[in-house]
């Protein structure tokens, strides 16, 4: 079950009310604003959205939590609207979609739109992952296949050794190392899997990279840093389900990420996800600023 959980901006989002007239829309909406009534619309047999008339009540977290309470909650996944975020966590021990499956699925498009292809297959990539998993090995070895060499960074050394030994089976140009003066010194492209802001700035980085963070956690203000950080993308939905989110008064309200991650939760996705947007710390990634990175990092291989 996708539970959407959003503001409620006008009693006309009710779907109870629709067919009501409007003095009885008007009459019956500021009494659920004054009770603080959080109404439900089921608008697929897997998707309710929650919509809470006043984020700034009191009893909010309480309300929200004794309504999801009532739904399945093995099965429970929510996403939250933009003006819902900085409520996240009063409503932990719940599975918030945070898009961040579909931000590492996205990984080879990311890099395409910052390097083009050309650049791409002759790029060292560094890779900071501590965790050994499952996720993160398979991530490795996808992109092993697509650029110059792979350079792991992590306190995982012999774990990934293991790793290591067998892409260069392969071919495939790859090295493991810890060293925080060194590792990063010379490091254009730089994918964070799962190092903490706080790991990453015990690191010597070179200071016109480009890292791409793939955590939830925002990066900044890493020393002597002037280089690019992409914190977050928004993918192409398509045409189907934008029709679909204008329909049920979605439209614009939520992470293009998430959606798209909700979406593919029950359908089965085919072809390569379309990234149309990168985002650092301080909004949009125009190209403008890509092609002067591109520059800088030509030049430093001359």
């Amino acid at each position: 079950m996708y539970i959407y959980i959003k503001e409620l901006e006008n009693e006309e989002e009710i779907q109870q009310l629709k067919k009501a007239p409007k003095w009885i829309r008007k009459w019956i909406g500021k009494i659920i604003y004054k009770m603080n009534w959080i109404m439900e619309n089921r608008i697929e047999e897997n998707r309710k959205v929650y919509l809470i008339p006043n984020l700034g009540n009191k009893n909010r977290e309480k309300r929200i939590r004794k309504k999801l309470e009532r739904e399945p909650i093995q099965k429970l996944q929510i996403i939250l609207s933009h003006k819902m975020k900085p409520y996240q966590e009063q409503i932990k021990g719940y599975k918030i979609i945070e898009g961040r499956r579909i931000f590492e699925e996205a990984l080879e498009e990311i890099l395409r739109q910052i390097l083009q292809e050309n650049l791409l297959v002759m790029q060292d990539i560094y890779v900071l992952a501590n965790r050994y998993q499952e996720k993160n090995t398979k991530i490795i070895r996808r992109l092993a296949s697509k650029v110059k060499s792979i350079n792991i960074v992590t306190k995982e050394i012999e774990k990934y050794k293991i790793l290591e030994e067998m892409i260069q089976e392969d071919g495939i140009a790859i090295s493991v190392a810890n060293n925080k003066r060194k590792s990063l010194k010379k490091a254009k492209v730089i994918i964070n899997l799962d190092f903490s802001k706080e790991e990453l700035t015990q690191y010597s980085i070179f200071r016109n990279a480009i890292i791409i963070n793939s955590m939830q956690e925002k990066i900044s203000n890493l020393k002597a840093f002037e280089g690019i950080i992409i914190q977050d993308i928004e993918v192409e939905l398509g045409e189907e389900r934008k029709n679909w989110l204008r329909k049920n008064r979605l439209e614009n309200k939520f992470s293009s990420l998430e959606l798209f991650e909700s979406f593919v939760g029950l359908e089965k996705q085919e072809g390569k996800i379309q990234v149309t947007n990168l985002y650092g710390n301080n909004g949009e990634i125009d190209k403008k600023e890509l092609r002067n990175w591109q520059k800088i990092l030509t030049n430093e291989k001359n």
